[in-house]
């Protein structure tokens, strides 16, 4: 399955979970693709039919972002908006996403236990992807779920990173 990386991080290199995770994939998956959109578009004017172009070309999407404020990077959300037109990806002949099964690889700064339904929670993670699961079924995509890692700034992320880095892994290939 011929799978791109739409990755969302605004501040890659500074990153220790999203980095970690897209240099283990260029090793063990040299051919995934990883697009990297604030690389691409520092300006924020995104060329939507360059994008449209190229996702036609993928089976599996995966959205990988940090988690901010509670949702998605603001470059995903105007990448989002820009590319997924009517008339491409839905209404009349928007078809072109149709079948593709689309995920979402987050890290979190917040600890798991923060990302619940209780008194003291924000919200699920289930909750928080909602808009994303809606939009790739709005568009005839298949929602395939996400991987997550949370607590990128807690003293013991490391020793939680190498197996999640293989989990990651799993998530992207099967």
């Amino acid at each position: 399955m011929k799978t791109i990386i739409i990755l969302a991080h605004p501040n890659i290199e500074h990153s220790h979970i999203n980095k970690s995770w897209i240099e283990a994939l260029k090793i063990s998956n040299p051919e995934i693709k990883i697009h990297d959109i604030y690389k691409t578009y520092p300006d924020w004017n995104i060329n939507a039919e360059a994008e449209q172009k190229l996702l036609e070309q993928y089976d599996r999407i995966i959205l990988e972002y940090p988690i901010q404020w509670y949702s998605m990077t603001p470059l995903l959300k105007k990448w989002l908006d820009d590319v997924f037109l009517m008339g491409w990806c839905y209404g009349e002949n928007g078809n072109k996403l149709k079948g593709k099964e689309i995920g979402v690889a987050v890290s979190t700064a917040g600890v798991e236990e923060a990302y619940t339904d209780s008194d003291n929670g924000f919200g699920t993670l289930e909750q928080l992807l909602k808009p994303v699961a809606s939009t790739v079924k709005f568009v005839g995509g298949k929602y395939i779920s996400y991987h997550t890692l949370h607590g990128a700034y807690q003293p013991d992320v490391n020793e939680k990173l190498s197996e999640n880095i293989k989990q990651y892994i799993r998530f992207i290939t099967q």
